[in-house]
């Protein structure tokens, strides 16, 4: 049990860690190191932090956690390092690249007996908290199927990026916003299989794919109510986009927003009467600012804070499922 506020690094100080950094509350940022020097002097400047010149320098502040928010071919090697070390993990997703990263990791975590939290932090937007919860609580019935569009538009030089470098990212737009809605589906369903997928390039020249839609389910025709879930995620969605619709015997959940350029959240529940007929709609405006850091690192440090094995929402099993899936995707 630890009653003193937690002592934190950063490794990674782009514009992740300082939402990081940001959401800390009563916490301490005791420390940051980026190979980039001018990045670690920036966030070091802004929050009072040592800037360490290597990871191992930040180790040696003997932190009780490590956020780690570096480039994907990093996440897994820097994670390790941490929990060897007695610390306390919360790695950006994907947490690697690809599932063997996942079980590396894992296996650290278990020889040291910390805790590893993934980054999945759109399980902390309240309305698609809410909206998972209300799918969940038996309320509106069986929870039939789900589907999810989510995309942005990039910039120019995007394909120049560490993004489109499979060595680096491990993957395109499947693995960048694609992660969060398989987290999503994890949430909701547990590991439906990979049905099929879909991988284009169609805009930016690059080798990763810009779209990708995946469908996850058991293969199965008419006569089959086994769940499934649809999901699209685009690097030519040039007007920002996040839309959840989540679909019950009785009830349909929709999500649309996540702030910001992607406009306030908003949660419609439409709820069937029995006889059917338009359904009564009810809309749950949310605030215009992302909560999401925040509650995401109240509920890990939480956790951390009271050793009492309480579930993790977004962790290592959920990043090794959508691994799986993407892994699959891209072998089709």
């Amino acid at each position: 049990m630890i009653g003193r506020p937690l002592h934190v690094g950063i490794v990674g100080c782009g514009l992740i860690g300082h939402k990081r950094a940001e959401s800390l509350g009563s916490d301490e940022l005791i420390g940051c190191f980026d190979v980039a020097p001018q990045a670690t002097q920036s966030l070091a400047a802004e929050t009072g932090a040592k800037a360490c010149r290597s990871l191992g320098e930040l180790l040696d502040l003997a932190p009780d956690v490590v956020i780690v928010a570096t480039v994907h071919n990093s996440l897994a090697t820097v994670s390790t390092a941490a929990l060897d070390a007695g610390v306390h993990v919360l790695v950006e997703k994907p947490a690697g690249i690809g599932s063997q990263d996942i079980d590396r990791v894992a296996d650290a975590a278990a020889r040291s007996g910390r805790l590893v939290k993934v980054g999945f932090n759109h399980r902390f937007h309240p309305a698609i908290s809410r909206a998972v919860t209300e799918a969940k609580s038996g309320e509106h019935g069986e929870l039939m199927f789900a589907r999810a569009r989510y995309g942005h538009g990039g910039r120019l030089g995007y394909e120049k990026e560490w993004r489109a470098n499979p060595e680096l990212s491990g993957g395109g737009e499947v693995v960048d916003q694609g992660m969060h809605l398989l987290d999503i589906s994890h949430w909701l369903f547990g590991e439906l299989p990979l049905h099929s997928a879909l991988l284009r390039t169609h805009y930016w020249d690059s080798p990763v794919d810009d779209n990708a839609v995946l469908v996850l389910g058991d293969r199965g025709g008419a006569g089959t109510a086994s769940p499934w879930m649809l999901l699209h995620v685009s690097w030519t969605e040039w007007v920002n986009l996040f839309s959840l619709e989540i679909y019950c015997r009785s009830a349909k959940l929709t999500v649309n927003g996540l702030v910001r350029s992607y406009g306030p959240q908003e949660l419609r529940i439409a709820r069937m009467s029995a006889k059917m007929g338009p359904p009564a709609v009810e809309v749950v405006q949310f605030p215009d600012e992302d909560q999401s850091w925040r509650g995401e690192w109240t509920h890990f440090s939480g956790a951390i804070r009271a050793s009492d094995g309480r579930e993790l929402l977004g962790d290592l099993v959920s990043a090794r499922y959508a691994w799986r899936c993407v892994e699959e995707a891209q072998r089709e």
